[in-house]
């Protein structure tokens, strides 16, 4: 859990573009949810860039790409 939950954070820390880490949870939350990443937007933004979305991807791809390495 705690290795896919970082591996979305580093991802996102790592690439130009995305949005920040704030936190980070590894308690689970409800039924689905068994921790999470988040990341606040520094703006309001109703559109994408490629580059934004991309980011994004590979974020959400992050955590798994984590639990393979481990």
């Amino acid at each position: 859990m705690a290795y896919h939950e970082v591996g979305h954070a580093l991802v996102a820390s790592s690439l130009p573009g995305t949005d920040p880490v704030e936190k980070i949870s590894i308690v689970p939350r409800g039924i689905a949810a068994l921790g999470y990443t988040l990341q606040l937007p520094t703006e309001d933004r109703y559109l994408m860039t490629r580059t934004e979305l991309n980011g994004k991807l590979a974020t959400l791809l992050g955590g798994r790409a984590a639990e393979e390495i481990v």
